[in-house]
C-alpha cells in the first residue's frame, strides 16, 4: 500500500484524501492563502507492526 494523507478544515466543509505529501500540503496551502482557514494534514498511510 502507498502513502495516504486526510486534508480538513476545520472552518469550512472542505476536505479531501491524497496519495502524495506534496498534492496534500499544496491543498492545504491553497485553500490557507484562498480562504485563511485553518486546515489541517494527517497522514494516515499504514503502519508495518512491530515484530
Amino acid at each position: 500500500m502507498g502513502d495516504a494523507f486526510h486534508v480538513v478544515c476545520h472552518e469550512c466543509p472542505e476536505e479531501g484524501m491524497y496519495d502524495s505529501r506534496s498534492r496534500a500540503e499544496s491543498a492545504c496551502d491553497s485553500h490557507t492563502d484562498e480562504t485563511g482557514h485553518n486546515v489541517t494534514m494527517l497522514d494516515i498511510s499504514p503502519v508495518a507492526p512491530n515484530p
